[in-house]
């Protein structure tokens, strides 16, 4: 049986509750590992409530995810300006933007069973689209981007 994009990203999201639950840390570690001077970025726009602002921002990342499967052109209208104005206002770089999806991916990814690659493929995808969105986005930046690639996503195989 194949299923459609909305099934599987419902297996992908139920799965993940149940093998991780709670997603937070893991995702933060993972984004601090790999962009440790956006914890400052986090501190300083947290106003003192630096945990509640990582969390809300994990959840938006996972809901980000969850919008481009379900109707990309709703999650692009609603981060076309998001992104924008995280880059030239908060000053967070389109690669700590994605960082962050790709953080979310990368635990999301490390519950999809090896045999379940029509669920892989689909968040693959999925952070192609986003990626190549971002990419898109540069030349609406009034405060320029430092002009470097946006990585690949480090996915593991399962």
């Amino acid at each position: 049986m194949v299923l459609d994009r909305d099934a599987l990203a419902q297996r992908s999201m139920e799965r993940l509750a149940q093998v991780v639950g709670d997603i937070t840390e893991p995702v933060l570690e993972t984004y601090y590992a790999r962009h440790p001077d956006a914890r400052a970025s986090f501190e300083h726009h947290g106003l003192g409530h630096t945990r509640e602002l990582e969390g809300r921002m994990v959840a938006e990342s996972l809901y980000l995810l969850l919008a481009w499967v379900e109707d990309p052109v709703r999650a692009r209208i609603d981060h076309g300006t998001a992104i924008v104005h995280h880059n030239d206002t908060l000053l967070v770089t389109p690669h700590w933007y994605l960082g962050l999806v790709d953080a979310t991916l990368e635990i999301l990814l490390t519950t999809i069973p090896a045999e379940a690659d029509d669920e892989r493929a689909l968040w693959l995808n999925v952070r192609a689209e986003f990626a190549a969105f971002v990419e898109s986005l540069r030349s609406e930046f009034i405060r320029p981007s430092d002009g470097r690639p946006l990585p690949e996503l480090k996915a593991s195989n399962g």
